[in-house]
């Protein structure tokens, strides 16, 4: 069996989902959690926040987890209308919804697999010429037998 490339279910989550968001919004960079990478707008960011096993396994967890996945969209109000902005934040919250393209896009030998995902919040604000929105996923999850 191959070895896997990450054994943190938060990185898989993290490249997997942008993964999957790249092609779908070309124009927009998108990046995975905490990067030194520049960051240009208009922009969506992929951060699992955090990992944890499921306590309802107790210590038999089998490598479940869930997991806090945060999508941050910041789009420049000097570049681009709050009605677009928002737009993109509709759009992105579509293409999540679509849990079966995402599952797919995982190898169970190497990744894993992702059982669900749903949003569990919304924030939007505006700072420094940057609309921006925090939208917040409950990811559950298993990892692939440890090598």
């Amino acid at each position: 069996m191959p070895t896997p490339t990450f054994f943190s279910f938060r990185t898989v989550l993290e490249n997997k989902v942008a993964e999957y968001l790249t092609p779908l919004f070309p124009g927009v960079t998108v990046n995975k959690g905490v990067t030194d990478e520049i960051r240009v707008i208009p922009i969506i960011i992929a951060h699992a926040e955090s990992s944890q096993a499921v306590p309802d396994l107790g210590s038999q967890t089998l490598g479940n987890y869930t997991a806090t996945l945060k999508l941050y969209i910041y789009s420049s109000a000097d570049d681009e209308t709050l009605e677009i902005h928002r737009a993109r934040v509709v759009e992105v919250i579509g293409a999540l919804r679509d849990v079966a393209a995402l599952q797919a896009l995982w190898n169970p030998s190497t990744d894993g697999q992702l059982y669900d995902l749903w949003i569990a919040n919304d924030e939007e604000g505006m700072s420094q010429r940057r609309y921006g929105n925090v939208i917040e996923y409950t990811v559950w999850g298993v990892m692939p037998t440890a090598p």
